[in-house]
């Protein structure tokens, strides 16, 4: 069967969920169906979630990727989410924003820390930036390492949320969402959103990861490690100002005693920052003519637990057709209760994986247990064979299949799922 191109050839029943592989990063384009009311008619509306790509994780397919959405969208997007401000999620509207600036854009939906109207989140931006300015100066004489690459997704990305903000040259397109929101109507005819994160709750957006009850335990040198890492210590951010943060370099002896007060290293701190970001995605769950599309961008635990404490997860859960993994499949995302909570073989995942520069993703054990409750009907990004990016680990799982599952197609640069609806 050949792959569709543009939103023309699509069939006119069939939301396509289609996955890039950009690198280690996420780019999904969804394509819902319209009703024609002549001949000529677009079939379908798109909704584009993410587009970047980690620093260290290009394979140098993001052109290729955005002219690509381009030619299937004809340059119309009714919806464009940016789910959080890390580089593997939001770069390319950066670095092709020459190429976005001929979009037709409708609207652009924003996690509510964006909102610097907004005081409490222009005061946790505040203090993101500043404690980020400062581990980057200090990692930055330091020999490349995981804490790095971590801090690395998180800066330089000013000018993409500047340009999100704006709503891609839409002014006043732009909606900050909020854990609980809930949107009857969108720019798309029958779909409805209901957004289940990032909550409001600071608390919950520090609580990165999951009890050992609830996570495919990660396993670090000499064993299995549980300890949580705790951001943000009172005494570190507190009554800084941001310039002053900005200026620090850390002596060694300033950080043996950062160390002290935090009980963690300076590196733990570093991916603190990384992680709570990550809790600040939009996690949104589309309805639309019975199927049930779940996108938590990278949701750590403090925003899956808000929802899955305040919402009604027994009725959500076992609906959904479509799973995104969150945060590429990795050892904090994807509390075992929702994998659960998921009916077994009603529902087909995908995930933007690769495992540079985060050998560890994905992790193994959640992988199988996707594998097993979607009954074989999972993907990954990194299966795509593009010359030059890292291939699968030997030992990581599933294994490429020599025939896709039922429902997905392959293209040059991306996969489909096929979803009737």
């Amino acid at each position: 069967m050949p792959i569709p191109k543009k939103s023309k050839e699509l069939d006119p029943k069939t939301i396509r969920v289609r996955m890039y592989r950009i690198g280690f990063g996420d780019c999904f384009l969804v394509s819902f169906p319209l009703s024609q009311s002549k001949k000529g008619d677009d079939t379908h509306a798109h909704v584009l979630i993410d587009c970047g790509v980690h620093p260290n994780g290009r394979i140098g397919t993001m052109e290729g990727v955005v002219d690509n959405i381009a030619e299937v969208t004809d340059r119309k997007l009714s919806i464009v989410i940016a789910s959080h401000a890390h580089a593997d999620h939001i770069s390319g509207f950066d670095t092709c924003a020459d190429k976005f600036a001929q979009f037709d854009v409708g609207e652009v939906w924003l996690p509510w820390t964006w909102n610097l109207k907004d005081k409490e989140a222009a005061k946790l931006q505040k203090k993101h930036t500043a404690l980020a300015a400062a581990l980057s100066q200090h990692l930055a004489a330091a020999p490349k390492s995981k804490a790095k690459s971590a801090i690395e997704n998180l800066t330089g990305n000013a000018h993409a949320v500047a340009l999100l903000n704006d709503g891609l040259g839409v002014s006043g397109k732009a909606k900050y969402l909020t854990a609980g929101d809930d949107l009857e109507k969108t720019p798309i005819p029958n779909l409805s959103a209901r957004i289940l994160g990032p909550p409001r709750s600071v608390e919950f957006l520090g609580k990165m990861d999951p009890p050992a009850s609830q996570h495919y335990l990660r396993l670090a040198e000499g064993g299995v490690t549980e300890s949580p890492i705790q951001p943000f210590q009172k005494r570190w951010l507190a009554n800084r100002e941001a310039e002053e943060m900005a200026a620090i370099v850390l002596k060694s002896e300033e950080e043996k005693e950062l160390e002290t007060t935090l009980g963690s290293s300076v590196e733990d701190l570093a991916f603190s920052l990384d992680n709570a970001k990550n809790n600040e995605s939009v996690v949104a769950l589309f309805a639309f003519r019975g199927q049930y599309l779940l996108f938590p961008g990278d949701a750590q635990y403090g925003n899956w637990t808000w929802w899955l404490d305040h919402e009604s997860p027994e009725e959500i859960l076992p609906r959904v057709t479509f799973f995104k993994v969150s945060h590429h499949g990795s050892v904090n995302a994807t509390p075992k209760r929702v994998v659960e909570g998921m009916s077994a073989g009603k529902f087909a995942a995908m995930v933007s994986t690769q495992s540079s520069p985060w050998s560890s993703i994905p992790r193994v054990p959640l992988m199988e247990a996707l594998d097993e409750k979607t009954k074989q009907r999972i993907v990954r990004s990194d299966w795509l064979d593009i010359d030059g990016a890292p291939k699968p680990s030997p030992e990581t799982a599933p294994a490429k299949p020599q025939k896709l599952p039922k429902g997905f197609q392959q293209g040059r640069l991306w996969f489909d799922c096929l979803i009737p609806c």
